[in-house]
């Protein structure tokens, strides 16, 4: 989950982060507008073979502070428990395309939003994932921690720059985050990513999503004219896999929880994960940051894939006679990879997160066509592998989740 009343509270510089936010808050986040997409080395040389199977891994990973991200040894080796815990586990399972979430940005540098990712690789990782690499990196501006300008939690007032570092500020963002960049995304991969043919919709806005559920009794006007659908971002970025395009549909919608009875959350969570369904529709009332209307059009494999914050046994996110989640696995145009994602060490095999007695919340659905030829949850019984389990518990409160796709059933 991104909300979590209990967490400390961890900036790298809030102090910059207030000077830079007294330009005010719309005139902030204009300036965060700008795109990050930092491929970091050349493409493959010229006849490199078409591997025939990928493996694609989600990992929530608890608290990625850029904080964290800097906190290294004289060799440049990371020394944060939890990181060195989660890359352990990343070296285990090999994946060749990576998605982190719940990384810090670092606003600091706005023009290189990657970066924290790069520091993940280049002091964790890349140590214990040997000849991986990853060396391509694409992010790009979320949500998270940039101020609305609005009194968005109804409390009476509108959080300010003095405000980062506590749950007021965060309550009045566009998305949770107590301060600029908190829970945010990055992609790694050993695959070249089309940054140029990457869509973003991190402004648009939720009142235009067809058949939303705004509580439009707790915001007024001002309000539902500005407040837009990502509680991070939706992100589609196509990957090139030899003579193969992949397109990955990142996100990483808010917990239907910490609301009141109006359940601006549980509707938000749902509308975010409908998203996908007029993405994959092609609706022409989407459009993305770069101004392109119209949703899913190229015929392309995809796969839909994040922390959904959404498990099909629960209604925390019910609506028109469905969970949330149940929008996209009951589609018969994607594929519903339960099955296939099943770890040891819960009673519920299909769980990924082990809050609620273990949810399922960590998806990789994808499109229905593709051949899935294995996967699963890294979550190591504590009897027959207790140094695994050690460590997914160390890491985080999700476990990785990852799939291999057969690469000639991409379309």
């Amino acid at each position: 989950m991104t909300l979590n009343p209990d967490a400390p509270i961890r900036a790298a510089d809030t102090g910059k982060m207030r000077k830079a936010l007294r330009l005010g808050p719309r005139a902030f986040a204009t300036a965060l507008l700008m795109m990050s997409c930092s491929p970091q080395s050349s493409s493959p040389p010229e006849g490199t073979p078409t591997p025939k199977t990928v493996r694609i891994a989600v990992f929530n990973i608890r608290e990625l502070s850029t904080e964290a991200l800097e906190d290294v040894d004289e060799a440049g080796g990371g020394q944060a428990e939890n990181v060195s815990a989660a890359a352990e586990i990343v070296g285990r399972i090999r994946p060749d395309v990576l998605v982190i979430q719940e990384i810090d940005h670092d606003y600091r540098y706005p023009d290189d939003l990657a970066l924290n990712g790069r520091r993940l690789r280049d002091a964790y990782l890349q140590t214990a994932t040997g000849d991986l690499g990853f060396p391509y990196l694409y992010a790009a501006p979320c949500n998270t921690g940039i101020a609305s300008g609005h009194d968005l939690n109804n409390d009476g007032r509108i959080a300010t720059a003095d405000d980062i570092g506590g749950r007021e500020y965060g309550e009045d963002c566009y998305g949770f985050g107590t301060y600029p960049g908190q829970y945010s995304m990055v992609l790694l991969s050993r695959f070249p990513i089309d940054t140029d043919g990457a869509r973003t919709f991190q402004r648009f806005l939720w009142k235009d999503l067809p058949n939303h559920h705004i509580p439009e009794e707790f915001y007024d006007r001002a309000e539902v004219d500005d407040f837009r659908l990502s509680s991070k971002s939706h992100w589609d970025v196509p990957i090139e896999i030899g003579d193969k395009r992949l397109h990955l549909w990142i996100s990483h919608p808010t917990p239907a929880v910490f609301d009141g009875e109006e359940d601006r959350n549980g509707r938000r969570n749902f509308d975010e994960i409908a998203f996908w369904r007029a993405y994959l529709d092609g609706s022409a009332d989407l459009y993305d940051d770069a101004g392109t209307t119209g949703g899913y059009s190229a015929d392309r494999s995809f796969v839909i894939l994040g922390d959904l914050n959404s498990d099909p046994r629960f209604d925390s996110a019910f609506y028109d006679g469905r969970q949330s989640i149940d929008l996209l696995l009951s589609d018969p145009r994607i594929r519903d990879t339960g099955d296939t994602l099943v770890g040891a060490g819960n009673e519920l095999p299909t769980a990924t997160a082990v809050f609620g007695g273990g949810m399922r919340v960590d998806y990789l659905l994808p499109s229905a066509e593709v051949t899935v030829t294995g996967g699963g949850v890294f979550w190591p019984d504590a009897d027959s592998d207790p140094d695994g389990h050690r460590l997914a518990s160390e890491a985080s409160d999700h476990r990785l989740v990852w799939i291999d796709l057969a690469v000639t059933s991409l379309r």
